[in-house]
């Protein structure tokens, strides 16, 4: 009992080693020019910010002039971090050019767990829709959807914050 969270954390790591490999596979079948490595490198990083609770490292690869939802993505981001210890896991689906974009399809898994007291642990599962245009000479996001998977969510037995 008093192990069960870092074995539920081990077993998602593990988790999260088999899935890279899959991110490993599909990069070695990408397009020659390097693309599809970059990108996955970008969606990488993008996971290892969120595991790390790091709001602003998250937010450094999204577009803030071309994502619509930048400020509400960054509160989201922002709040999680500050309330959960989250282990993040991704599988890449596809990579996919789109008049000018990249679309990549994530199998995005992450475990969020109470920072302050022990308690449940929240499991979200779900393909998530990721958009990259290349601005100043490098691949940026400008579209996450659904933008609700990295919101924060009232658990069992938790008051409401300020004015909820």
């Amino acid at each position: 009992p008093s192990h069960q969270p870092e074995f539920r954390l081990a077993a998602l790591l593990c988790s999260a080693a088999l899935a890279w490999g899959t991110c490993a596979t599909l990069c070695a079948q990408g397009p020659p020019d390097g693309t599809s490595a970059e990108i996955v490198r970008l969606v990488r990083d993008l996971s290892r910010s969120l595991q790390s609770g790091n709001a602003a490292l998250f937010m450094r690869g999204f577009d803030s002039d071309e994502h619509v939802d930048h400020g509400l993505l960054r509160e989201h981001v922002a709040a999680l971090a500050a309330q959960r210890r989250i282990a993040s896991s991704i599988a890449i689906g596809s990579i996919e050019e789109e008049s000018g974009e990249v679309v990549v399809s994530v199998d995005w898994l992450v475990e969020l767990s109470p920072k302050l007291d022990p308690g449940p642990i929240e499991r979200r599962r779900e393909t998530v829709e990721l958009r990259l245009r290349k601005r100043r000479g490098r691949w940026m996001f400008v579209h996450v959807k659904p933008l609700d998977f990295f919101a924060p969510r009232l658990m069992k037995n938790q008051p409401p914050g300020p004015g909820g």
